[in-house]
């Protein structure tokens, strides 16, 4: 049976954690009492983050593109300051892609973070997890990883396989009393959204967002998913036959005109 991790058992981790919900994420759990290392590129914003909470919060600068850096960062973190019990792989990039005028490069950096990166993040904690018989990882990926989205074909497919990944780890690290959790927040007031060319309904803040992450990493459901009353209803939507559900999204999203020009 796997459990939460408890403050007894060691730190947190929290990758992106310079600005939006891995910051707002890692106030809340130094509030709490536990010891968050926090890790993204920007140097700089994590130094500012970890004066917020001295000894609480320790700054690890990453990008977890490079996986050799990645296994180095979780080697010094647990060398220096004890084993890492929950880790949350909230770092991600989202790149519109406009398919009249497509852009490999979009698609390849995008996989390279969000996808390569958590898997990355994975391969450097899951083998000593699994020898302590006990841990946890929350892996953050989208609500727009149930079905497709305009102009997120590279973002909600990396987001669809963190889904994936998420579920093969929980069958697989059940028995070794590793607990996996996948996050598929809805849309929160992040940098990111600036990006995003459709609707955003029932948008919620970065610090509401990490109160209900706070909150669900407490729990053994494998699933924290948030604002319920859009993740549900997304959901219900994509239950549909997929030629029903791409025309309602279609619709919905304003992707139904004609093009301009």
């Amino acid at each position: 049976m796997t459990r939460p991790a408890t403050q007894a058992d060691g730190l947190v981790w929290i990758t992106g954690a310079s600005s939006g919900i891995g910051a707002a994420l890692a106030r809340r759990l130094a509030r709490q009492g536990w010891t968050v290392a926090v890790s993204a590129r920007g140097e700089d914003a994590l130094k500012a983050l970890a004066a917020e909470h001295p000894g609480k919060i320790i700054p690890v600068p990453l990008d977890i593109s490079d996986a050799d850096a990645v296994a180095q960062a979780v080697d010094r973190i647990e060398a220096e300051h004890g084993p890492i019990a929950c880790a949350v792989l909230n770092a991600g990039i989202y790149i519109p892609v406009h398919a009249e005028n497509p852009d490999y490069q979009a698609y390849a950096k995008t996989f390279a973070v969000n996808l390569n990166g958590t898997a990355a993040c994975v391969s450097a904690l899951t083998g000593r997890m699994a020898k302590r018989r006990k841990g946890q990882i929350a892996i953050v990926s989208s609500a727009t990883g149930v079905g497709g989205m305009p102009t997120a074909s590279a973002y909600g497919a990396s987001k669809a396989a963190l889904i994936n990944m998420a579920e093969c780890l929980a069958i697989e690290l059940h028995r070794y009393g590793v607990h996996i959790q996948v996050i598929t927040p809805g849309f929160v007031e992040t940098p990111a959204q600036d990006d995003n060319e459709f609707p955003k309904p029932f948008m919620i803040s970065a610090e509401e967002a990490a109160s209900r992450i706070a909150s669900g990493l407490r729990s053994r459901r494998f699933e924290i998913t948030f604002p319920r009353r859009f993740t549900l209803a997304l959901k219900a939507i994509y239950a549909l036959p997929r030629a029903w559900h791409i025309a309602l999204v279609r619709r919905q999203t304003g992707w139904s005109k004609p093009p301009e020009g």
